[in-house]
């Protein structure tokens, strides 16, 4: 109510000008005013809030670019396709924060053969571990030189620290959105592995990032309209990359056509995971798992397609029109 928002108001005014709490009240004040329908003061209180953000958490899209670029060219060659081998058991869901991740997991997790085992840090750990074992060597630097037995190696790893969440059902799901980058490896290392790429519109994804306030050091890249644009590049360009290399082992599948048709969508992405169609992946609001994302209270409703949050704002995101139009001319580069 306008009482709350002059006491955010307040808050804010006697904050100190760095920190994390200045911050999240300008978050949650743009948030407060955005659900009142006021755009144009959602937006002044999101641009003081992200430069708040920005202060605390630096993003050099320049040095991302160059990593992504060295990730594509280092896996630029496919291994042998193998549906039936080591990693069949796991699916990786990735895409963009806000893209609809959390919601097709919680779809998946509803299948009676799928566990869905959240946002794991294990693949990257694991590839970690190894890199700080060889001396701290960039990933590109040791896949030029690694073995067929080092990377199978380095798949049973995976496979043995995620062993858990297959104790009840045969397969599980792995939803950290930021392993899209990391493909190449994933598929070297579990080459039964399979992908599911969450895709949503650029414009919408790009602003649902703007206004989210993340955990810490989780989602640096989303304090900056020109630094969203820059790393939504990289990941469009990456994911085009993994899914010529593995067409049969990476899924694109984008929210409106999941919220449009969600029968057609569960049934063609049932069959890439190579699991039968189950009707409770519809009822995924009845799953009762623990979520931890900031989705957790959509997964419990029932779907439904909202309108388009970008519509509200007009004019005012023509510099985010900008940037991504700029980043899509840049893509292929």
């Amino acid at each position: 109510a306008e009482p709350d928002l002059a006491r955010m108001r307040e808050a804010l005014a006697s904050a100190p000008p760095l920190g994390h709490g200045r911050a999240a009240l300008g978050f949650a004040l743009a948030r407060a005013l955005d659900s009142h329908g006021r755009p144009a003061e959602a937006w002044n209180a999101l641009l003081a809030a992200n430069a708040a953000m920005r202060a605390l958490e630096p993003w050099d899209a320049a040095r991302a670019r160059e990593r992504c670029s060295a990730m594509l060219a280092a896996f630029a060659a496919a291994p042998a396709a193998d549906p039936d081998g080591p990693g069949r058991e796991v699916i990786f869901v990735v895409g963009m924060p806000r893209s609809g991740s959390t919601l097709v997991e919680q779809m998946l997790s509803a299948h009676p053969q799928l566990a869905g085992a959240g946002e794991l840090s294990d693949l990257p750990d694991v590839l970690a571990a190894e890199l700080r074992r060889c001396g701290g060597i960039p990933l590109p630097a040791w896949a030029a030189t690694a073995s067929d037995a080092d990377w199978q190696r380095l798949g049973r790893a995976y496979l043995e620290r995620t062993a858990r969440w297959r104790r009840e059902r045969p397969r599980c799901t792995d939803k950290l959105p930021g392993n899209w980058l990391l493909v190449g490896a994933l598929r070297r290392m579990l080459p039964g592995a399979r992908v599911v790429v969450c895709r949503r519109d650029p414009l919408e994804t790009s602003l649902a990032c703007f206004m989210r306030l993340f955990a810490p050091r989780a989602q640096p890249f989303s304090y900056g309209l020109d630094d969203i644009a820059a790393y939504w590049r990289d990941f469009d360009r990456a994911v085009a990359a993994w899914k010529t290399l593995h067409p049969a082992f990476v899924h694109e599948l984008h929210l409106e056509a999941l919220l449009a048709d969600p029968e057609a969508e569960l049934r063609a992405l049932s069959a890439f995971c190579a699991v039968p169609f189950d009707p409770a992946c519809l009822r995924f609001d009845e799953n009762r798992r623990i979520v931890q994302t900031h989705s957790a209270v959509q997964v419990r409703q029932p779907l439904r397609a909202a309108p388009p949050r970008a519509s509200r704002y007009g004019a005012l995101l023509d510099p985010l029109r900008a940037a991504l139009a700029a980043a899509r001319a840049g893509a292929g580069t």
